[in-house]
């Protein structure tokens, strides 16, 4: 089977198994070279398992490099060419903790760590670094997060008015720590690159050029950015 392939089944019914073996099938029938296939999933351990078969499958026969996680993934493509961030070479990548240690220490300078006049409750930090990561998941950068912030509070009367405006403010100070600590929490791995190749169709036509196909396990769970 060519082109686009939707498959649509009830859990443990075998969609991983049929995308390693689609995998598999590629390179040992059609001839596509293992690295110009990208698989990806959400889990580390759901990625060594789909690279563990498709070694079998291949009868030891080296799996393809690009199979991964998605955020895996878009750190193999930041590290390549950082710039894309804003960042250099060799950057860090914040765990959880570390990112909101940097945040709460942006808030704190910014004078909003307390957050109580701002309505955010009884943990700030968590509420703005809550709103920042969906920020990030919808693919608005800093520069764009209060307007898109005052959209999303216009369209829904459930929306978190002040945390959201709070999260605008302080997310381009953030960021801007972020890139002057030279580092990126988990976030930027997608947030950037699909930026940059949506503002540049020759990056964009560069990388998707790398491969013959594109397999996704658990699509049904994919956000904006992924």
């Amino acid at each position: 089977m060519h082109g686009p392939v939707l498959v649509l089944a009830g859990a443990g019914t075998g969609k991983t198994k049929t995308l390693t073996a689609g995998v598999a099938l590629r390179i040992a029938e059609r001839g596509i070279p293992a690295q110009r296939i990208l698989a990806v999933t959400f889990t580390n351990k759901a990625a060594g398992e789909m690279r563990e078969r498709i070694v079998a499958l291949l009868g030891g026969q080296a799996a393809p490099s690009w199979i991964g996680t998605f955020h895996g993934l878009g750190a193999r493509q930041l590290r390549q060419e950082p710039e894309m961030a804003g960042l250099r070479e060799n950057f860090d990548v914040l765990d959880a903790d570390d990112a909101k240690r940097l945040l709460k220490r942006t808030m704190k300078a910014m004078g909003a760590e307390a957050g109580d006049d701002e309505g955010m409750g009884k943990d700030p930090v968590k509420a703005v670094a809550g709103h920042i990561g969906r920020f990030k998941d919808n693919l608005i950068t800093p520069s764009e997060a209060a307007i898109r912030a005052e959209a999303m509070i216009a369209s829904s009367p459930m929306a978190d008015a002040s945390g959201l405006r709070a999260a605008a403010r302080i997310y381009p100070e953030y960021q801007r720590r972020l890139v002057e600590a030279n580092a990126a929490d988990f976030g930027d791995l997608l947030l950037w690159p699909t930026v940059a190749m949506g503002r540049d169709e020759e990056r964009r036509l560069r990388f998707a050029g790398r491969f013959s196909c594109l397999l996704a396990d658990e699509y049904q769970d994919v956000n904006s950015v992924q």
